[in-house]
């Protein structure tokens, strides 16, 4: 005689807050890169990170506070890379030349997130906005202590975003080739 077991739901295991973040702001970071923000779904996002759509207003309060955490942690995670890319008493343009790199390589990987963040985040205004502003005056503030000129730190700034926009439609030029030339506006502007 055969016996019938009965199929018990599978165990759901609840994960650590910091891990179910992660994981939310993972699948939001993929669903802005690949649709944009208009067009990303709160739906599709729960879906993708394995939480229920509730539970994302529960962190996050909106679609648009979901972007901004993810804007603010990609720019945090820039702003460590660029931060400790050469040792704090590296000469200033070894500093400079390896923060250089750093911010490319990020832009490199972050490709298709770096189109929608930053042209999409400089166009909707409001709470995503104020973090990519607040994430630039931070860099900024950095390049100010190796300038020691506000007004060079913001122009560099501005010009390193301009030639990332630039180069993610020439994908064929090389990392180097573009740090080379971003740090040829730094050598002409001051003696770094």
């Amino acid at each position: 005689m055969r016996t019938t077991r009965t199929q018990r739901p599978p165990v759901r295991t609840r994960l650590p807050r910091a891990e179910r973040e992660e994981r939310m702001l993972e699948a939001a970071g993929a669903a802005f890169a690949a649709r944009g923000f208009h067009a990303a779904s709160m739906d599709q996002i729960a879906a993708a990170s394995g939480i229920s759509k509730p539970m994302l207003y529960n962190y996050f309060g909106s679609k648009e506070g979901l972007y901004a955490a993810y804007v603010e942690r990609s720019g945090q995670a820039l702003l460590e890379s660029m931060r400790h890319a050469a040792p704090r008493d590296a000469p200033v343009e070894e500093r400079l030349s390896a923060g250089v790199l750093a911010f490319l390589g990020y832009v490199d990987e972050h490709r298709p997130g770096w189109s929608v963040l930053y042209n999409e985040a400089a166009t909707q205004g409001g709470p995503v906005a104020a973090k990519v502003a607040g994430m630039r005056a931070r860099i900024a503030e950095m390049l100010a202590q190796i300038f020691d000129s506000d007004v060079l730190a913001h122009a560099f700034v501005g010009a390193g975003e301009s030639l990332a926009n630039w180069w993610l439609t020439h994908p064929d030029e090389p990392k180097e080739a573009i740090a080379d030339q971003l740090m040829a506006i730094a050598r002409i502007s001051t003696r770094v």
